[in-house]
């Protein structure tokens, strides 16, 4: 696999080349364009002028010729505009391999706080791991990816999701191009919901009369026209077009609604199917062409089909209203669409997603080739060698291993402030979220079977409820003991200080009856704590319970972190280290009665 920097560095470069070439034939083609309108315009006057019949033949030729030129300039200036666009996601993408993932969305609006695991592990919101990993260029694309990380997908699941952006990692041109024609999208989840809602709006124009008129409007304003040029009582011929007048007063108030209902969609399905056209190049095992439906050609024609509603906005739409019924004759078309295609939309739609977010699971693979893929396993085991936190930069990344079961085994972390024990628990947790969505984990190697994460390490106070940040650990920690009672789940939690709003003296009481509890439920995970005393329940006899620590070393007053996970009790603190520096005056005697 080539090198990220280097492939977005030389796609940044080519792509500003091309996109400044196709701009300056643009630009010199419009004067050019100008002159040659001039000049036709000109040329036909005077074949009129010289015959008319050669003047109509002369019409007739040329303008397909200047429609031609016309499409041909216009896909110069869309050249230039994807040519851009490609630059443009280069050079963001330079960025992001950085670390700096600010240019994508962070997904805050997927967040929801009484979720198992998502605010804790920083899922959604700025700097958050869906900000990492979206490239999403679809609302309906955008949500997919979000329910891939907040809904553990089962072991055949997500190993789909991995074969197929192994293969879309491989083609970075085509995830590039993808993305760059769903760019300039502005579809949000409401677009979607009202596009399934009107499929199952009834039809507009109902009843055989009803339906009959649409083929009567333009005979009858024929034969009004023709009436009213050479019949003597030439006022007469308004009577041939009362019928459309009735009809357009009849459905006066439908139309409008639908109009309203579809309005601002038909730009929106026709780079929809831009988007369906691009996944017909896709790989073999993304789309296999035995799937491929006519999605693409549908989805144009109702796009077309709403744009010509748009047309209602002309202030000269009268005329051809009552002159063949413009607004009936497009939302019958409509409903023909509609029936035609009822069943198949939804499908289309979901395919679409699902490559929207296969995308992003793609560019994380290419952008990260250091990183692997989990094994699944039957075994209640969880272990890996070099884990890391995904959101960290590389060079100040920290990596460790981990090796335990998980039938009702417990790992307690003990060390001082900022040892990084809550981080060492977000890492486990993060790189499970991804092995279980089907993406590659940050680390050398991960095994384990299928578990449901569970954490409990923010919880705040709810003004809105009147809750103190005690009692909402403590219905935090109620919904954690049911969901290990349920023999449905098999859970994995993580749990930052535990009981923490209580004294001392509760709080060793409760967590070690709350650990003693997961455990007879055959729960399992990480505990991260300063209670020392905890530590004791390893030295009981069948204990689950190991020991680890992360120890901080002190040097006069300076602190020196190494973030790695080691086997035992925690022996340092840097509380009353760090409180001095603060300028907090401790006596010495105490702070070396901490350290001992």
């Amino acid at each position: 696999m080539s090198d990220p920097s280097q492939y977005y560095q030389t796609l940044w470069q080519s792509a500003s080349t091309e996109a400044a070439y196709f701009a300056r034939r643009y630009e010199r083609f419009s004067l050019i364009r100008l002159f040659l309108v001039l000049a036709w315009v000109a040329g036909l006057i005077l074949v009129f002028s010289w015959d008319w019949r050669f003047g109509l033949l002369f019409f007739a030729l040329s303008v397909p010729v200047i429609a031609r030129g016309v499409r041909w300039h216009r896909s110069l200036e869309r050249a230039s505009s994807l040519a851009s666009i490609r630059a443009k996601l280069a050079r963001a993408e330079l960025q992001s391999l950085e670390h700096d993932f600010s240019a994508w969305e962070d997904g805050s609006t997927f967040l929801h706080p009484q979720h198992p695991y998502a605010l804790d592990l920083d899922v959604f919101g700025p700097h958050s791991l869906f900000q990492f990993l979206n490239r999403t260029v679809t609302a309906p694309g955008q949500a997919y990816l979000a329910e891939q990380l907040l809904v553990p997908a089962k072991e055949e699941a997500a190993a789909r999701t991995q074969v197929q952006s192994i293969a879309l990692a491989a083609v970075p041109d085509w995830c590039i191009e993808f993305r760059a024609l769903g760019d300039a999208l502005e579809d949000t989840a409401q677009h979607q919901q009202r596009l399934l809602a009107w499929l199952d709006r009834p039809a507009v124009v109902e009843g055989r009369w009803d339906k009959t008129m649409l083929w009567l409007a333009v005979p009858l304003t024929l034969i009004s026209i023709a009436w009213m040029l050479f019949m003597p009582i030439w006022q007469l011929g308004v009577l041939f077009l009362v019928p459309t007048f009735l009809q357009l007063r009849k459905y006066k108030e439908r139309i409008e609604r639908e109009h309203a209902y579809v309005s601002e969609m038909g730009k929106l399905l026709g780079q929809y199917a831009d988007l369906l056209a691009q996944l017909e190049s896709a790989p073999e095992v993304v789309q296999p062409k035995a799937n491929r439906t006519p999605s693409i050609p549908a989805m144009r024609r109702l796009g077309y089909l709403i744009s010509q509603l748009d047309v209602r906005y002309n202030p000269f739409v009268i005329l051809l209203e009552v002159s063949g019924l413009w607004s009936l004759q497009w939302l019958s078309r409509l409903d023909a669409w509609r029936e035609s295609h009822r069943a198949a939309l939804p499908g289309w739609l979901e395919t679409m997603a699902r490559t929207d977010a296969l995308v992003s699971w793609a560019t994380l693979r290419f952008n990260q080739p250091e990183w692997t893929d989990a094994e699944w396993t039957r075994e209640p085991l969880l272990e890996a060698s070099e884990l890391g936190h995904p959101l960290l930069h590389p060079s100040s990344r920290v990596t460790n291993d981990i090796r335990m079961r998980t039938d009702g085994h417990i790992q307690l972390v003990t060390g001082s402030n900022m040892a990084g024990k809550s981080t060492w628990l977000r890492t486990v947790g993060v790189n499970l979220v991804l092995m279980q969505a089907g993406g590659p984990v940050c680390a050398r190697h991960l095994r384990s079977g299928a578990l449901n994460v569970w954490t409990s390490m923010r919880t705040q106070d709810d003004l809105s409820e009147s809750t103190s940040s005690f009692y909402a650990e403590l219905k935090r920690l109620k919904a954690i003991i049911e969901a290990v009672a349920d023999p449905q789940q098999q859970v994995f939690f993580l749990l930052d200080e535990i009981l923490k709003g209580t004294n001392s003296r509760d709080r060793h009481t409760g967590a070690r009856a709350l650990i003693r509890q997961l455990i007879r439920d055959l729960g399992a995970g990480i505990i991260a704590t300063h209670d020392l005393e905890l530590a004791a329940l390893e030295g009981e006899p069948g204990s689950k319970v190991e020991n680890y620590a992360m120890e901080v070393q002190t040097e006069g007053d300076q602190l020196t972190f190494d973030y790695k996970l080691h086997r035992g009790v925690s022996k340092s603190f840097n509380a009353t280290a760090l409180m001095a520096r603060m300028g907090i005056e401790i006596p010495p005697d105490e702070i070396k009665l901490h350290h001992d």
